[in-house]
Order: C-alpha cells, then structure tokens, then sequence
C-alpha cells in the first residue's frame, strides 16, 4: 500500500479498478454504497443501493431504482448526489459526489432492463409504491410470486416502475486508513481529467 501514499496517479487507478469490481461482483465491499439525495422539501437522505455499472469513459455509476421512489422527486429537485464507499479489508472509503440524471422509459433504461433478470424485475411489479403505508409488513410481491420468478411476459409488466440513475462523478475524496499514518487525496475531474490535491485526513 506505500505505493498509494506518495503516487496520487496509482491511487486513481486503483480507485477506478475498485469501481469496475464493484459494479461486476456483488461480493464485493464496492457494490453496496450508500447513495444520499436531497431536495428544497427535506434534507438529506441516504440509502444502500447497488452499483449496476462503472463507466470509466464517462465516469458515470448507475444504478436501478423503482421510479416511483422518493429518490426520484429528489433528484428532480436538485440532481446533486453523493456515494460513499468503504472497504473495512483495504481500510479505504470514498466519497463522490456526482450529478445524477434519471433514465426512464429511454435507450439507457432499455437497454439495461433488458439485462436485467427475472428475480430483480420481480421488485418492479409490486402494485403499491416503494415508501407507501402499510399495515402490516409485508414486501409489496403479489402471493403468487412468492418464492418464484415471474414468466418473461409478466415481468414485462415491470418496465413501466423500472429506472435507471447515471451519475457524472464531479470528484472524488479519497480516504486510506493506516495504523502507520492516515492518507487523504482529493480529485476533481476537470473535462473528464483529474486534478490531485493532498488534504489532511
């Protein structure tokens, strides 16, 4: 790891294939960050998700969400967003901030739609809205679906409540955890290039 303290072009690297497994292995520490999002009505909220892809042409992450989630009327309020990674093996946490755009009922949102597989279209066909009332607990999945996937047809259904969320990282704050000295460093991507700044920790 000593290399990463002196070498702020390796620690990019490094960041961008951590991303990459992140989106590809969901045993991986990166494939569940948090996602926080804000509007003018509430203050900030946050919640787990899963990053579905890395693109490090773009430096965009994406991830699905049911677009009759709050998330969305957030994000159509103020597209500023935030994730925070963190490995507890690496001792390494990132927090990005970004700027997330909503891919609905588009050639993005069809095309990963098309990826997606019957166990993870089952979610989009719950009748009742993610975040709406209920009176006893329960999932929102109709009985008939309980323990089965649905047939191609029926998950079909699921497209209409199906979103996608690209977002543009702004920059990244990169954090390394050592018993021997912490490492901070701050990248702001200009056009798509970084720009390094050592930060304390």
């Amino acid at each position: 790891m000593s290399i990463f303290e002196e070498k702020p072009e390796a620690i990019f690297e490094d960041i961008k294939e951590l991303l990459s497994k992140g989106a590809k292995d969901r045993k991986h520490a990166f494939h569940t960050p948090v996602f926080s999002s804000s509007s003018k009505i509430k203050s900030v909220d946050s919640r787990v998700i899963v990053l579905r892809k890395f693109d490090e042409e773009d430096f965009t992450l994406n991830f699905h969400t049911d677009y009759r989630s709050p998330k969305i009327l957030d994000l159509k309020h103020n597209n500023q967003s935030n994730f925070v990674f963190y490995d507890p093996i690496l001792k390494i946490q990132l927090r990005v901030k970004t700027l997330s755009k909503i891919h609905y009922s588009d050639d993005v949102a069809l095309e990963a739609w098309k990826q997606t597989r019957l166990f993870s279209r089952k979610c989009y066909l719950t009748m009742k809205a993610p975040s709406s009332v209920t009176f006893k607990p329960e999932d929102g999945i109709e009985e008939h679906l309980k323990n089965v996937d649905p047939g191609i047809d029926e998950s079909e259904m699921g497209y209409l409540n199906f979103s996608v969320i690209k977002n543009a990282i702004q920059d990244i704050d990169w954090l390394y955890l050592s018993s021997s000295g912490h490492r901070r460093l701050k990248i702001i991507l200009k056009n798509k290039n970084p720009i390094f700044e050592w930060i304390i920790p």
